[in-house]
C-alpha cells in the first residue's frame, strides 16, 4: 500500500548524499544547507468533485463527492540534492452513494475514489549540471501522452510508482530515461486488494527534438507483475509528432508499438497498436480526426495497465481494459474558447479489431473556466450507447480546483 514505503530506495541515495558531503561540516555546507532550507517550498491544493454515473443495468445510478486535500513540501538544492513529499487525503462529503471498489457498496455503479490518507509521492532526488537527475522512491512518472506510463491524474488518489528513475539530458535536443520500480500505487488505494500491484518494472524512453517542428521518440516497457501475471508483457514503440511550418496550422501524431508476451504470462501474446490523429487549427477552434487499434485475436488484446487510461477511448471509462477481440477508436474532436470558457465536443466510435463487431458509440463534452488565478471550474459529461459490449451509460462530473 502506499503507506508502506520501501526503505531501499531512500538508503541508498543517503549513502550517496553522505558520500558527496564534505567531511567535517564547512562553512560552506552550512550556507548549502541553510539556502537549501530557505529555498524550500509548501503548497496546498484542493481539488472537489462530484461525480454521477447512471447505467442501464441493475446497479444504483451513483453520486460520489468527494474531496481531495493535498499538501506538497518541496526542499531546496545543497549540493545537487533535494527531497519531495507529498501527502494526500481524499474524503467523502456527505453519503458515499457509490461503488469506490473498497467501501462495499457494491449495488451501486463504480467510482474509482476511496476515501483515505496516504503518502502520494516521497522521494530523494540528485541533479547535476551536466544534464544528469537520478530520484529514488515514491515517485509520478509521466511518459509522453501517457498512453503507456502515466499517473492517472484524472482520479483523486494518483498513480504513483515506488523504484529509481535515472534521466540523462544530452544537450537541447536528446533526452534519455531509464526506470525500474518494485511496486505500483494505484487509484484503488491507500487500501484494499488492488491498492498495489508489485513485481518488477523496467522503463525505458528516448526523445528527440529533431527541430522545432519535429519530435521523435522511441520507448519500451518490460512488467512483470507477481499477483497479476495476466498483464506481464514486453512493449516496444516508436512515437512521432510533427506539423507544418507554413500554411494551414496542421499538425500530426503517429504512435506504433509491439507488445508480446513475458515472464510468468499465461498466454502467448503478440499485439500490434498504432495510433495516428491530424489536427487543424484555426483562430480559436480545433479539429482533430483520429484512429487508435489495441489489436485483438479472441484469446487475448494489446493491454496499456499502467496507463492514464482515461484519456483514452472516451470519457466513460469503458475500455480500460481491451476486449480480447481488440479495439478500434475512431473518433472526431472539435475544441476551443468562448468567452474564456474552454470547450471540446468529441464523438467516438468503437469497434471490435476482429470479428467485425460495433461496440458502441460515445458522446464526451466539457467545459473549464478559470475564476481567477487560484479557482477553476470543470463540468465534463460522457454518454455511451451500447450496441455489443456493456451497457448504455452516462457519466457527469463538476469538479472545482482550489490553490492559494
Amino acid at each position: 500500500m502506499k503507506t508502506a514505503i520501501s526503505a531501499l530506495p531512500f538508503a541508498i541515495t543517503l549513502a550517496l548524499s553522505a558520500s558527496l558531503l564534505p567531511t567535517p561540516v564547512s562553512a560552506n555546507t552550512h550556507n548549502e544547507l541553510s539556502d537549501a532550507v530557505k529555498q524550500s517550498s509548501v503548497a496546498v491544493h484542493f481539488r472537489y468533485r462530484l461525480e454521477y454515473v447512471d447505467q442501464d443495468n441493475a446497479l444504483d445510478d451513483a453520486i460520489a463527492s468527494t474531496l481531495r486535500s493535498r499538501l506538497t513540501v518541496n526542499s531546496g538544492n545543497a549540493y545537487g540534492f533535494s527531497a519531495l513529499v507529498q501527502l494526500d487525503n481524499v474524503s467523502v462529503l456527505g453519503n458515499d452513494n457509490y461503488n469506490s471498489t473498497v467501501n462495499g457498496n457494491t449495488n451501486y455503479s463504480i467510482v474509482a475514489d476511496p476515501e483515505g490518507t496516504d503518502v502520494n509521492q516521497a522521494l530523494l532526488r540528485y541533479a547535476n549540471n551536466s544534464g544528469t537527475t537520478f530520484s529514488a522512491g515514491r515517485q509520478l512518472v509521466n511518459h509522453m501522452n501517457q498512453r503507456f506510463l502515466g499517473g492517472v491524474g484524472w482520479r483523486q488518489n494518483e498513480q504513483t510508482l515506488d523504484g529509481y528513475r535515472l534521466q540523462q539530458g544530452f544537450g537541447e535536443k536528446i533526452n534519455a530515461e531509464l526506470g525500474h520500480y518494485h511496486n505500483v500505487n494505484r487509484v484503488f488505494g491507500p487500501k484494499g486488494a488492488a491498492a498495489d500491484r508489485n513485481g518488477s518494472f523496467n522503463t525505458a524512453l528516448l526523445q528527440w527534438q529533431v527541430n522545432p517542428a519535429h519530435q521523435l521518440a522511441a520507448f519500451g516497457y518490460d512488467f512483470e507483475f507477481d499477483s497479476w501475471a495476466a498483464r506481464s508483457s514486453r512493449t516496444v514503440g516508436i512515437d512521432y509528432q510533427g506539423k507544418l511550418t507554413t500554411g494551414p496550422k496542421l499538425s500530426w501524431h503517429l504512435a506504433l508499438a509491439k507488445q508480446d508476451d513475458a515472464h510468468n504470462t499465461p498466454l502467448n501474446v503478440s499485439h500490434h497498436y498504432h495510433r495516428l490523429s491530424v489536427n487543424w487549427a484555426f483562430d480559436n477552434l480545433t479539429l482533430q480526426a483520429g484512429q487508435e487499434r489495441l489489436a485483438g485475436n479472441s484469446q487475448s488484446a494489446f493491454q496499456t495497465p499502467l496507463a492514464t487510461l482515461h484519456a483514452f477511448s472516451g470519457f466513460a471509462d469503458l475500455f480500460l481494459n481491451t476486449p480480447n477481440t481488440g479495439l478500434r477508436d475512431n473518433w472526431l474532436q472539435a475544441s476551443g474558447k468562448l468567452n474564456n470558457i474552454a470547450l471540446t465536443l468529441a464523438y467516438h466510435r468503437f469497434d471490435s479489431d476482429v470479428a467485425s463487431s460495433k461496440y458502441g458509440d460515445e458522446w464526451n463534452a466539457s467545459a473549464t473556466y478559470a475564476v481567477n488565478k487560484q479557482l477553476s471550474a470543470l463540468v465534463k459529461l460522457a454518454h455511451y450507447q451500447a450496441y455489443n459490449l456493456a451497457v448504455d451509460t452516462t457519466k457527469v462530473w463538476l469538479m472545482l480546483s482550489y490553490q492559494p
